[in-house]
């Protein structure tokens, strides 16, 4: 253990040395073997960690070029898979790749066929039935099946269960019950999503001044913010800033 610090050198320059004959690199097995530490580090900086960064890059060129040529291909995937295998599992990622392409209907019929036997109440498939009834504009119906998913498990806590459950209220006109989701959901849920969801309801609702106070948190939360944060929270960002216009 004592003299591990010592062998990491060691096998570093092995590791580049094996690494470099292997990819016919025989340049560099004497620059790594005559310059010790520093032969390893400047191999590894201009051979190894490009060409492991150019790999990722050219994994997800190849993927969105895949999709590009042939749009149906991961639909084809999915359902060739819920046909041959049949699993819970197969039909569930069938169903999200329909709710992926807006074929929500099909994603709702999908999921309540599964909501069978052992599965009736499973707390994922509820989840997912109520995503796509939402998505399919059925406010009563997500409700239902979200009520159907606490009465089975009333331990289940899902910030996204929370989000849709607000939405279904919404949907149907619910605006207090609503508002009251909102403010809840807006004091835990990651992003910014929920307090500018609980903003829009206050606006629309003629709450005009309160709705412009929790408008100006988001704008003040990403200020300052890391940049992918503010990447990712640039819907709610842009809606916020136009509401304060």
């Amino acid at each position: 253990m004592f003299y591990l610090p010592l062998l990491l050198p060691l096998l570093l320059e092995i590791a580049c040395i094996v690494h470099a004959i292997k990819t016919e690199r025989y340049i560099w097995i004497f620059v790594i073997f005559f310059i010790p530490g520093l032969g390893s580090l400047a191999y590894l900086a201009v051979e190894v960690l490009p060409e492991v960064f150019r790999s990722r890059r050219a994994a997800r060129f190849a993927s969105n070029a895949r999709t590009m040529a042939d749009p149906g291909r991961s639909l084809r995937q999915a359902e060739r898979a819920a046909d041959m295998v049949g699993s819970v599992d197969s039909k569930r990622a069938l169903a999200e790749e329909y709710i992926s392409r807006g074929r929500y209907q099909d994603a709702v019929v999908l999921y309540e066929g599964m909501l069978v036997g052992q599965f009736k109440d499973d707390p994922v498939l509820l989840l997912g039935l109520a995503r796509a009834q939402l998505l399919n504009g059925d406010g009563a119906g997500t409700q239902a099946s979200l009520d159907a998913l606490q009465a089975a498990d009333p331990k289940f806590q899902s910030g996204e269960a929370h989000m849709i459950y607000a939405r279904a209220l919404e949907l149907q006109g619910k605006n207090n019950e609503a508002l009251e989701e909102y403010r809840r959901l807006a004091r835990y849920f990651a992003g910014e999503e929920a307090k500018c969801r609980y903003a829009m309801l206050l606006q629309k609702t003629g709450h005009t001044d309160e709705a412009r106070e929790v408008f100006s948190e988001i704008l003040k939360s990403l200020n300052g913010a890391p940049g992918h944060y503010r990447r990712a929270q640039k819907e709610w960002g842009n809606i916020a800033r136009a509401a304060l216009k």
